[in-house]
């Protein structure tokens, strides 16, 4: 399993410097609590309230399917809609993709705390 967490900034910075769209292999529940002890803050934080959560949250079989809307959708930087294959969108310098085998065993547990606003 796959989970894509992509960054919904509106203009503004992004949290985890310079990646918009990081993939994490490992299901979405244990994908949450290895982000969380990566970049030390809850990917379901809500920075701001007319916005939702920081980031959008999907989980897909494999890292093909993950990606495909975004290679399928890429812009390069002369405004050209352009397909990327799954080795050219991993190289681009927003994207992270981390793979299993560079998931520390320590990384896989804990528990998400609360940040951010949160709704009660």
């Amino acid at each position: 399993m796959w989970t894509l967490f992509w960054y919904r900034h509106f203009g503004g910075c992004t949290k985890e410097e310079p990646y918009e769209k990081i993939y994490i292999e490992a299901p979405k529940k244990e994908a949450e609590v290895i982000f969380f002890n990566r970049f030390c803050h809850n990917p379901n934080r809500v920075t701001c309230t007319c916005c939702g959560e920081d980031y959008s949250i999907d989980e897909s079989e494999t890292l093909e399917e993950a990606c495909e809307y975004h290679r399928k959708n890429y812009w390069n930087e002369l405004g050209q809609k352009k397909e990327l294959s799954v080795e050219e969108y991993m190289n681009l310098p927003n994207v992270l993709v981390i793979s299993a085998n560079e998931i520390k065993s320590e990384e896989r547990i804990g528990k998400l705390p609360e940040h951010g606003w949160v709704w009660v």
